[in-house]
């Protein structure tokens, strides 16, 4: 991706490290409401990457939880507000790389299941949200990932073709999404289930830390 203009990045699992929020927050509702009890390799393996009303759907077909969007909606914010959600930390790499793509005139942008709410409060707290030229959040679209939707609008807002940008994602959901809109996508996950489902990433890799060379950074990042 020599001609790289625009990167264009996931935000849970992929710049933030949510994933144990997000399940520390989701375990106590399945268990008390439902009776089902998950754990960590449950939560990445079902519900990591996906939009809440993809879970609903997945928690009747898995578990037999018959439930609807709008209550897991009101349980899990009530529980998210109860939490600290600033307390999610950044992913390894992941100043450093939005550091080095700055500096040397890449466009950034934001392309999330997420609601922009998340993204205020998370990227807020860490100083990140001039970083990102515009957000593509789940309120923007009608169809999110992994349908191409999300990626269609990013490539319309930057005014560039499909070739000229990168997009990094760490599931296959949103793999699909970015490969849906023609645009090449990088994977990074630690999980080495994810990292199963990811084969048709154009790179696997490991952290934001070795990304200098899949996207052709002056400079090799550094830890």
């Amino acid at each position: 991706m020599e001609n790289c203009k625009a990167v264009l990045f996931d935000l849970d699992g992929t710049l933030i490290d949510s994933e144990n929020f997000y399940y520390s927050n989701w375990a106590p509702i399945l268990a008390s409401e439902f009776g089902v009890h998950i754990n960590f390799d449950d939560w990445i393996n079902y519900f990591a990457g996906h939009t809440l009303l993809r879970n609903v759907g997945m928690m009747k077909q898995q578990f037999g939880i018959d439930t609807t969007e709008e209550f897991m909606w009101e349980q899990t914010r009530a529980n998210y507000a109860k939490s600290d959600m600033t307390a999610i930390a950044l992913m390894p790499g992941a100043l450093t790389l939005l550091k080095s793509l700055r500096a040397q005139g890449t466009r950034i942008a934001l392309v999330t299941s997420s609601y922009r709410s998340t993204v205020d409060s998370v990227l807020g707290h860490h100083g990140l949200l001039d970083y990102f030229e515009f957000f593509v959040t789940r309120e923007r679209v009608t169809t999110p990932k992994p349908n191409a939707e999300p990626y269609l609008l990013a490539l319309k807002l930057l005014d560039l073709a499909a070739e000229d940008v990168i997009a990094v994602e760490d599931t296959s959901t949103g793999c699909h999404a970015a490969q849906g809109a023609g645009i090449y996508c990088v994977a990074v996950s630690k999980h080495a289930t994810e990292r199963s489902r990811l084969g048709q990433a154009d790179i696997l890799l490991e952290d934001l830390y070795a990304l200098s060379s899949a996207i052709f950074l002056p400079q090799e990042i550094k830890k």
